[in-house]
Parts: structure tokens; sequence; C-alpha cells
């Protein structure tokens, strides 16, 4: 520790005397310095699987939620359906196997543990607090025609749903 004596400071008044201080000068603490958190970011692969799902018939929205941003190596898929629409026995596979590709080849040129899980979702609710949100595709009209059919009128393009 540092201790400087005699400094004087005045303050600007006629009433006033000057005054002695002392000021102390502390070492450096030993604690590290608290470094701001950035979470991992997730791997082209998983943004690539979500741009894949998004295609696959029926599907409307996907988005990959790390359920602790910290841990980027747990994703959830969640996959919000056209209205209406419910995915066949076939589909729901090609989904599975998609996920489960990507997760296995993730873990085999990371040589690090993937852990993917996929599930239907009405609609996209908040996410909770410590989730984030990796990764996200929505429907384009291009990958969706068979259930979107553009209708154009005048100069205006409208989308309507198919039936």
């Amino acid at each position: 520790m540092i201790v400087i004596t005699n400094s004087r400071a005045e303050l600007q008044s006629s009433t006033s005397n000057p005054k002695t201080f002392k000021f102390f000068e502390l070492p450096p603490s030993p604690l590290k310095q608290k470094q701001s958190f950035k979470s991992p970011t997730a791997p082209v692969e998983v943004q690539e699987l979500v741009k894949e799902l998004a295609k696959v018939g029926g599907v409307a929205k996907v988005r990959a939620i790390a359920p602790r941003a910290e841990d980027i190596h747990w994703i959830e898929f969640e996959l919000e359906l056209h209205p209406e629409t419910e995915l066949d026995y076939e589909t729901w596979d090609k989904i599975q196997d998609l996920v489960i590709d990507c997760e296995w080849g993730l873990r085999d040129q990371t040589k690090e543990k993937w852990y993917f899980d996929q599930k239907l979702v009405e609609k996209f609710v908040r996410i909770e607090d410590g989730a984030k949100e990796v990764a996200r595709s929505e429907i384009s009209l291009s990958s969706s025609t068979n259930y979107y059919n553009q209708v154009k009128s005048g100069s205006n393009l409208f989308v309507i749903a198919g039936t």
C-alpha cells in the first residue's frame, strides 16, 4: 500500500482553512476482472438443418433453441406447422432422420457429444430465461408452393393459403 501525505486541498471559500489529506493507493486486486459472457454460436450445420427442416411439406417455421445459452451442445428444434396441417408418419420419420444425421455428423466431426431434440409446436412462444435462439427459418414462397398460391391482381401480389 502506498500512502501519500502532505497533499493540500483548498476550498474556494474565504472562511476555510487549508486541510491536509492522506491518500491511499491500494494494490491491484488478485481477483480476475469480470469478463462479459458471450454465448457460443451454433455450428453452420445447425443453421443448414433448420433450413432443410423448413423445406419439409407442411412446416411453416423452424427454430433451434439452446435451453442453456452457455452450452450449445444441447439444441431443441421446434417446428411450427401450417394451420390445420398434420404430418404423416413418413414425414415425421424424415424429420427425425435429418435431425439424427446432423447430430451424429457433428459428433463425428467435432469429437464432442451433441444432443438434439425435435418437437412440433402449435405456435412459437417466448423462450425461457437462460435459453437462446441459435437459428430460425421461416417459409418462403418458393419452398412452400404446395401450400401457398400466388395470385397477382393488378400491381399487387397476394398470397393465399391453399386448401
